[in-house]
């Protein structure tokens, strides 16, 4: 019978390196196998239905002399049982390889997430906006785990991330913090939908019934704040002075306030959109916030603006960059232009005043108003019976908004001379 190993006699034995097996007296089947110094592993030798199997225990430097034996009686015990060891070991090597396959870390998940969702942005500054923010504030702290590991603890590490500018990511920049929190939350379903997320697992960056109960409601702690507008009776001298200035800058600004648009959808406008003999500007739906196309209705003002403004050839764009060529002009470049008109509201904050206007100044129905922003009005049911966008009317309330913002100052009280209230 083989004399046992001994904890000295295998130190010894590695120390030597001859190449050699050397068999346990202790547990049936047991070897120590030698190659050289430098390598030496343990196998368990056993035979099943007549037919001879070698189970890989570990290095020898590794697996200290009392774990081997624990292995390896363990692998008695399914021998015992009718379990062959070595089948099971590769069925778990199979497993943890399907599984490593099926790994995706969080950060490659999101990319992918961001890749799948990009026929669906409503502007690329939408796009870039999504994956900045998760690059800024979530990949250094949970980019790297897998994203079936992602629990209450990973959310909350990047809600809670101490800023250095004082207080926490989800208190000093809440806002921004509630947005990117959705963004996981996003990231999490897409995830779990391909399968790298068990089925049924509660989403942690869930807010509702979740994170309530665990971090200060949002607008708690940052209240929404309107943006800023200008008041409607002073768009009409904002708009002498603007008229004075040539600056492409200067134009652009009164285009938006003339047709109620988005700054983006402004500067991106092309002269293919504009059809001059209906005199309408036709924005495609991929450059609307909604994704549906809208026409707008040009007024003579807004026309005749138009018509001032320098083209350039090869150059597509209504307001053209005189420091890019073949590109329009910068954002910044409208706000300066509003800035120097002497006012701090936001550019958004015209179509506010439009619509308080419309709603002060005329008999005109909320809902011209409203389409003329491009707003979804009612629910799902009503749009899709809604098989107008009733032109005729907002063309009038465009044309009348169009002298009104026109309007000159009256020379003896500086005030906007009035249009006839609900003149159409």
């Amino acid at each position: 019978m083989a004399k046992a190993l001994t904890v000295k006699r295998i130190e010894r034995l590695l120390a030597i390196g001859a190449p050699g097996k050397h068999t346990d007296g202790d547990v049936k089947g047991l070897m120590l196998c030698i190659e050289s110094k430098t390598s030496a592993h343990w196998i368990l030798r056993f035979q099943v239905n007549h037919v001879i199997g070698h189970l890989g225990l570990g290095s020898a430097r590794d697996v200290p002399l009392a774990s081997v034996r624990a292995k390896a009686r363990s692998a008695r015990e399914k021998l015992a049982d009718g379990v062959n060891p070595l089948a099971v070991k590769r069925a778990e090597r199979a497993t943890a390889a399907a599984a490593a396959a099926k790994r995706l870390t969080f950060k490659e998940a999101a990319e992918r997430c961001h890749e799948a969702l990009a026929a669906g942005w409503s502007s690329p500054h939408h796009a870039h906006e999504f994956i900045s923010s998760l690059r800024r504030w979530v990949y250094p702290h949970i980019g790297n785990l897998d994203v079936a590991a992602i629990g209450k603890d990973e959310v909350l590490r990047v809600l809670e991330q101490k800023l250095r500018t004082g207080g926490t990511f989800w208190t000093a920049k809440t806002i921004t913090a509630d947005r990117t929190r959705n963004r996981v939350q996003r990231i999490l379903d897409w995830a779990e939908a391909r399968g790298f997320r068990a089925a049924g697992t509660p989403n942690p960056a869930r807010w509702a019934g979740f994170l309530d109960q665990l971090l200060a409601k949002p607008r708690k702690i940052a209240p929404i704040k309107n943006m800023a507008a200008v008041p409607y009776d002073e768009v009409p001298p904002l708009m002498a002075v603007l008229a004075a200035e040539e600056a492409v800058g200067a134009q652009a600004v009164r285009f938006v306030i003339m047709t109620t648009s988005r700054l983006g959808e402004a500067l991106k406008a092309t002269w293919a959109e504009i059809d001059l003999e209906t005199t309408e500007w036709r924005i495609p739906a991929s450059r609307m916030k909604a994704r549906k196309p809208h026409t707008v209705p040009l007024s003579p003002q807004a026309m005749e603006l138009l018509r001032g403004l320098y083209r350039e050839q090869g150059n597509p764009y209504l307001f053209i960059s005189s420091k890019i060529a073949g590109t329009h002009i910068a954002e910044t470049t409208v706000t300066d232009a509003l800035r120097k008109a002497g006012r701090k509201e936001t550019l958004h904050g015209f179509r506010a005043s439009f619509k308080t206007w419309a709603e002060e100044r005329t008999n005109f129905p909320s809902i011209i108003a409203e389409l003329s922003l491009a707003h979804s009005v009612g629910n799902a049911v009503e749009r899709a019976y809604r098989r107008t966008d009733l032109a005729t009317k907002r063309r009038k309330l465009m044309e009348q908004w169009g002298r009104f913002v026109t309007s000159p100052p009256d020379a003896g009280t500086g005030t906007v001379v009035p249009l006839r209230k609900g003149a159409r």
